[in-house]
């Protein structure tokens, strides 16, 4: 160990009385100074502007040091730098040795070649941590900015960094020691550099070679480590690089002093590689594989809620399925070289709480008669469209199943012929489908209620027909299926894990096991054998969901009658320049913004971005609603009309005029009025719960619009309000704690960080640089 040590010294006196370690150093603190304070101006000039960009004011110190808005993080940044200026430093490392001739020294001195080798690399090792010094004066200044700096996860970036920048520095030992030219040793260390980093993109489409090639990608691994992921699989990985490039190393030298045959050198090396490549594919096995989050608030882990789903699919494997249409105008994302970012990126979260999850891709080729392809491919048959598809991603067809193949295993008619993912648990099954958004993938939200209905009864909500109610699988104007069934919004409620289906009182009986029954504006007299049923499934404790129109008050009647609740005569009114003067804008009431914890942080972050504090929802031609609280219910209202703008007109009024901007009339009446309330009460041990709506337009299509103004809630009212017939278990709550989300500093404070890391740093360590290589020229 002495001897190592006196090695590392003598490496280090003299890497550190050149010029250039001093002048890499200075650069090196300038440009990571340049790129840290770039960072920090445009983040605090977004924090400052608030509203919209503070949807960006999120996870701070992951978000600078990791990812900034889809470019490289800081710490990414470090490295492309280092990445430069590390081949400078290790190509001399042995080369010089070997170009002075001071290496048959080594060799015939006492020491061992494992001391010079060791010796050497702890030297950069030492380097390595004087580099880590310097940035970490831009770390500090980081700290100071963040209100709630996350430090554990910056000392597991720093550490991460560290790992990455030893294995640069092991890989330019091995090379320095293959010539004895720098120059060269300095490019060559810099390609193999770059070879690591581009390697994961390279042979993905072939099967044999994809999963090596990929756990070789050095970009990958320090992206985990950085982000402050830590799992056994990277850091093996990052261990064993350096421990197969300083072995490497010892062996070539150690040949320098042998006359031993090519085929034995080549056996030395060949059983280090075996060796490594034993060890990186036990340490890969998921099962294997233990993980770490070191961020404080558990970024990059799913939240308990969907950890707990998970723990309860404990009597056998996961099998999930992903189906890959050729013909979809999204299958080049689910391609064959795009299998392992889709382990990575979108499975793996998973897999680490769940090993045993089991992953099939199913490639098959079907189109819809009225799909477009046919007309862009005239007198083409469906197997030739397919294989000129196939050629355009440089596939052949028969890795793909025809029609009469995929049909026998999924309804691709009800998943319209697209890509999807189908996950199957003991017998049963869930789809978690892609989005055509901006998001493209499923987030945590889609995949947890894909698992959530393995786990659970999947909510049924059933609509009664025969009355010409609106329907939850209809898309015209009046109906619900964009909210309900409409499997490409991912924000429908069919894609949060809930069932949908329509209901005839006059032909069947209320099932027992549904979440709710909607009865949604009934535009004929409900038979009394109907009302029957419905009021017995009301007495045994359902969940009713109740909806009626001003001019169909008298048919729903005999319902609000029973419930305690009265629609005035008359139609709600609020003048507008913009819209039909039937469109009233309500209140949300206290009741009504926490019927989830979902839609209470979506009011509140709201506010925060866009200055929102009214929360609009807009009903349009709705009745006033009065309710008594009988027969043990308990009411509250969840939506209120302004007084200061909206009245009751008693007086009859034709659909032309409200178009126009209607007047109050002295016979109008005045108030604030309910249009929507929530029943509740504790019947046969359970939580009965009844929404009941004096309009039924406010979820439909052309009422939920987001691009009206001003801002209205109504579609994610309507969304949540119905998770109180699943008592909060659908949709899933994936919400996490936010800790880390504001400065304490201004933009205008930058210039203090930029004068410290741009001029008075770099003058400190210019001026100890001289003084001491001059003191060495002294001496």
């Amino acid at each position: 160990m002495k001897r190592i040590y006196y090695i590392a010294r003598n490496e280090l006196y003299s890497l550190y009385c050149s010029p250039i370690a001093w002048a890499m150093m200075i650069l090196f603190l300038y440009m990571t100074g340049s790129d840290y304070i770039e960072l920090m101006a445009n983040k605090l000039g977004a924090f400052q502007r608030g509203g919209f960009y503070l949807w960006g004011a999120r996870d701070l110190t992951d978000n600078i040091l990791s990812n900034t808005s889809g470019q490289p993080g800081y710490f990414f940044r470090v490295i492309a730098n280092l990445y430069i200026f590390l081949p400078l430093i290790t190509m001399g490392l042995i080369s010089r040795e070997k170009s002075n001739g001071t290496v048959k020294l080594l060799y015939s001195s006492p020491i061992r070649i494992t001391e010079i080798v060791f010796g050497k690399f702890m030297a950069m090792v030492c380097f390595v941590v004087t580099l880590l010094s310097l940035l970490l004066l831009t770390v500090f200044a980081l700290c100071h900015s963040l209100t709630a700096p996350d430090y554990s996860h910056i000392l597991a970036a720093l550490i991460g960094l560290f790992l990455v920048l030893c294995t640069y520095s092991a890989i330019g030992l091995f090379i320095s020691s293959l010539t004895s030219y720098q120059v060269l040793a300095a490019i060559i260390t810099f390609g193999i550099f770059a070879f690591l980093n581009t390697i994961g993109t390279l042979f993905q489409d072939m099967d044999l070679v994809r999963n090596i090639s990929y756990y070789l990608n050095l970009n990958g691994k320090s992206e985990n480590l950085i982000t402050g992921l830590y799992n056994t699989r990277d850091l093996v990985y990052f261990l064993l690089l350096i421990t197969v490039f300083l072995s490497f190393t010892i062996i070539k030298l150690k040949s320098g002093t042998e006359s031993s045959r090519g085929i034995r050198k080549f056996s030395r090396y060949a059983v280090v590689v075996l060796v490594a490549f034993v060890i990186g594919y036990t340490t890969s096995r998921p099962k294997l594989n233990a993980y770490v989050d070191f961020t404080r608030d558990q970024i990059h882990t799913i939240t308990p809620p969907t950890q707990k789903m998970l723990s309860k699919l404990d009597s056998g494997p996961l099998n999930i399925t992903i189906y890959a249409n050729l013909l979809d105008h999204a299958f080049w994302k689910f391609k064959p070289e795009s299998r392992n970012y889709l382990y990575t990126h979108i499975l793996e979260p998973y897999i680490r709480f769940k090993p045993d999850i089991h992953i099939k891709y199913v490639y098959y080729y079907d189109l819809d008669s009225a799909a477009a392809l046919y007309k862009l491919n005239p007198r083409k048959t469906l197997k030739q469209i397919a294989e000129k598809q196939a050629k355009t991603y440089n596939l052949t067809l028969d890795r793909f199943l025809p029609p009469n193949e995929i049909e026998k295993q999924v309804d691709l008619k009800h998943e319209q012929y697209r890509c999807f993912f189908q996950f199957e648990y003991k017998g049963k099954k869930s789809i978690c489908r892609v989005f055509d958004d901006l998001l493209f993938w499923p987030r945590e939200d889609e995949i947890a209620a894909s698992l959530n209905r393995l786990v659970a009864s999947p909510p049924i909500i059933d609509f009664i027909s025969g009355n010409i109610e609106r329907s939850p699988l209809q898309d015209r104007d009046r109906d619900y299926f964009n909210i309900t069934g409409n499997i490409l919004n991912r924000f429908s409620l069919v894609n949060q894990g809930y069932d949908f289906d329509t209901l005839s009182l006059k032909k069947e009986d209320v099932p027992k096991n549904i979440a709710a029954l909607a009865l949604i504006d009934p535009r004929t007299p409900i038979e009394q054998e109907c009302l029957d049923k419905l009021y017995k499934y009301i007495n045994d404790g359902g969940n009713l969901w109740l909806a009626s129109e001003p001019d169909r008050k008298e048919i729903v009647k005999p319902i609000f009658d029973t419930l305690g609740l009265r629609l005035h005569n008359g139609m709600l009114i609020q003048p507008s320049d913009y819209f039909s003067s039937d469109l009233v804008f309500n209140y949300i009431t206290p009741a009504g913004k926490n019927t989830t914890p979902q839609f209470a942080k979506e009011l509140k972050d709201d506010k925060l971005f866009y200055g929102d504090s009214l929360f609009r929802v807009a009903v349009q031609g709705a009745s006033v609603m009065d309710y008594t609280e009988k027969n043990g219910f308990h009411i509250e209202p969840l939506l209120l009309t302004d007084s200061t703008v909206s009245w009751n007109r008693l007086a009859p009024i034709s659909e032309d005029s409200l178009q126009l901007k209607v007047n109050r009339l002295p016979s109008d009446e005045k108030g604030s009025f309910t249009t929507q309330v929530l029943m509740t009460r504790k019947i046969h041990n359970k939580d009965q719960r009844i929404i009941v709506s004096s309009d039924a337009d406010y979820i439909t299509r052309s009422v939920t619009d987001y691009n009206h103004r001003p801002r209205r809630y109504n579609y994610d009212f309507g969304f949540y309000e119905l998770s109180l017939f699943t008592y909060g278990q659908f949709p899933a709550n994936t919400l996490r704690p936010q800790t880390d989300d504001s400065f304490d500093i201004t933009v205008q404070d930058v210039w203090k960080q930029e004068v410290l890391l741009y001029y008075i740093l770099p003058a400190i360590l210019l001026l100890g640089g001289l003084i001491v290589i001059i003191r060495r020229k002294r001496k």
